[in-house]
């Protein structure tokens, strides 16, 4: 018996294998274009995660991504570990005031931030924020202004500009990153204005003096030179030499920057030294590490984006300098690493740096690769720093198009494609890779701590807290902790802890000469250099502390003896005089140590400079820097 067929059978197998064959190419067609929309960016930090490249002995994790977080270019920790970021959503071309400070907070105690509020807006390109005072400074050209909350309310009521002139010129040239520095000086990249073709009428304002915004204090003429300041007692000045976008100090306080070809800068010289001498008209006042060989870039980028005046194959967009090992976590053979951002390649590069007499020299870390690279040509990392955790955290713009306008071919600019990316950005967390795994930041109190506990963490391995610390000590006028901070030096096993306890009093305006003279015979070497930075003050009313530092010039320590006869200068008399003509003898062949003996005033340069004439070598160099 068999079952009945219609007579419409066949059109039926007709039509179900047409219908069968229509689903297969929807199917395919739907599985090509999933596949095109994974082939390329954008993606999401989950997915973006996946096309990073790190070196071995490192993990890279997500912390903080869209939409918590857009644009972002800077961030700060505040000593009760909220972290208030830079979103700079106008780059490259937007001038309104579409800025904002955020303040992101964890909210659930797991050290990951999910609460995200608008701390600051109505703000023109902000490029950089630290936290002071219970509120952040933030850069934006041609101010720096001053937010801060005093309701509790997460949003700033205080909106106050502190400095004022800045140019507003380039973008990637104007006034950022402040930093609190060892010395209590709160210090800003600045590189002076950029000549504007295209873009003169927004990028057109080069400045005029920089200036308190109130009146009072000093006003410098614009130059291109970074600058230094203390809001308080309304001190201003000049550095020696400018930077770029970034800038670091090292545990021993000295000064490095960047500019966008570099693999960063010594700042060797500093302009109190120069200013005693104004005949000797020097050019060159950094050390810059790049060489042909660590200067080259090996990115993994897939369909890389470059511009028409982008430099391929070289760094071209170097920026935010940073000394990972500073976080007191990194193992042994980061000590001496410092790694620069480098957008428009999509990587992050690092160099190992070791001593070459008062200054530095530089050598890849690793030969033919990047500590960090993407095949995501969106990957644009451009700033990083030490956590409170000791982690080194990483921001990633996220953006289509890095580069400004000013040096693009004009149909790209007209293309429509400038902003892509502009709801998107990242915060990356970079930890070693060991057994027990890095804790993430939590439960940060640092804002409620008493006396003692802030002293106690001048000695942490991990220079956020130190900073912190000395800072919260500094613009609290805590007095009161002077003793503690006295024992700390006394006691100390940690030669930082030593350093920053010389460095807080000094700040606190309760610094003895006595105390500077112990320091001058510390047996660490990098604790001598700050105790002879930090006797300059108290040369001419400390006698017992002229005749320490002219009986050191036979101190072990190269950059001990180049500090002593950068300050020696100070000093006139004939035992400063002798100590000078024997570490410029001992050290002729360092030509920063010639440098240093000429920044004397010009009646004792002269001779110095007779006595270098003379010797090999040393007249190209002098040809050169002056």
């Amino acid at each position: 018996m068999s079952l009945p067929v219609s007579s419409s059978s066949p059109r039926r197998v007709w039509l179900l294998g047409i219908l069968s064959l229509l689903l297969v190419v929807i199917i395919v067609v739907g599985l090509f274009f999933r596949f095109r929309s994974k082939a390329g960016p954008p993606y999401s930090q989950r997915e973006a995660l996946r096309t990073i490249r790190i070196d071995k002995g490192f993990n890279i994790e997500p912390f903080a991504a869209e939409p918590l977080i857009s644009s972002p270019v800077a961030m700060d920790w505040d000593e009760n570990g909220r972290i208030y970021v830079a979103e700079d959503t106008g780059y490259p071309l937007d001038t309104r005031p579409i800025g904002r400070i955020v303040l992101l907070e964890d909210t659930n105690g797991d050290g990951i931030p999910d609460r995200r509020t608008v701390f600051a807006d109505q703000i023109v390109m902000p490029n950089g924020v630290m936290c002071w005072k219970g509120g952040v400074l933030v850069t934006a050209a041609p101010d720096v202004w001053f937010f801060k909350d005093t309701t509790g309310s997460g949003k700033a009521d205080v909106r106050e500009k502190i400095l004022t002139g800045f140019a507003f010129t380039n973008p990637q040239h104007m006034v950022n990153g402040p930093l609190y520095g060892p010395d209590n000086w709160i210090y800003l990249n600045h590189q002076g204005p950029i000549h504007t073709v295209v873009f003169q009428d927004p990028f057109g304002d080069r400045g005029s003096d920089i200036r308190f915004a109130d009146g009072q204090g000093p006003r410098l003429r614009m130059a291109p030179r970074s600058v230094r300041f203390r809001p308080e007692i309304h001190e201003l000045e000049f550095l020696s030499a400018w930077s770029q976008y970034g800038q670091a100090f090292d545990e021993w306080g000295r000064h490095f920057t960047v500019t966008n070809d570099s693999n960063g800068r010594h700042d060797v010289i500093a302009a109190r030294y120069l200013q005693r001498n104004p005949a000797f008209l020097v050019s060159k006042v950094q050390q810059d590490v790049s060489t042909d060989e660590n200067n080259k870039v090996f990115p993994i980028t897939r369909n890389p984006r470059f511009e028409i005046l982008t430099d391929v194959g070289t760094l071209t967009s170097s920026c935010s300098i940073t000394l990972p090992s500073m976080g007191g976590t990194l193992p042994a053979s980061f000590d001496r690493v410092a790694c620069v951002a480098e957008s428009a390649h999509n990587m992050v590069h690092c160099d190992v740096w070791s001593d070459a007499g008062a200054t530095y020299s530089a050598r890849r870390l690793e030969q033919n690769a990047e500590f960090i690279a993407s095949t995501d040509a969106w990957f644009r990392p451009v700033n990083m720093y030490i956590g409170p955790d000791g982690a080194l955290y990483l921001i990633d713009y996220y953006r289509n198009t890095i580069e400004h306008p000013e040096w693009m071919a004009a149909d790209t600019y007209h293309a429509g494609y400038l902003y892509n990316g502009q709801d998107r950005g990242r915060i990356y967390r970079i930890v070693p890779d060991a057994q027990s795994a890095l804790p993430l930041p939590k439960n940060i109190r640092l804002g409620q701590a008493p006396d003692a506990e802030l002293v106690q963490k001048l000695a942490s391995p991990n220079i956020w807290w130190r900073r912190t610390a000395q800072r919260l000590l500094v613009e609290g006028h805590r007095t009161n902790a002077v003793p503690l901070l006295v024992r700390l030096f006394e006691e100390s096993t940690s030669p930082l802890g030593r350093v920053h306890a010389l460095w807080t009093i000094d700040g606190l305006g309760k610094l003895e000469p006595s105390l500077v003279t112990k320091a001058l015979s510390d047996p660490v070497a990098g604790v001598r250099e700050n105790a002879i930075r930090l006797a300059e003050p108290y040369l001419a009313k400390s006698p017992e502390l002229t005749r320490k530092l002219t009986e050191m010039a036979g101190d072990p320590d190269a950059k001990v003896r180049f500090q002593l006869l950068c300050t020696l200068g100070f000093i006139d008399s004939p035992d400063a005089a002798a100590a000078q003509n024997k570490l410029l003898a001992d050290g002729v062949e360092d030509p920063w140590m010639q440098v240093a003996a000429l920044t004397a005033p010009p009646r004792r340069a002269l001779p110095y400079f007779e006595l270098t004439r003379r010797r090999d070598g040393a007249n190209s160099f002098i040809k050169s820097a002056l």
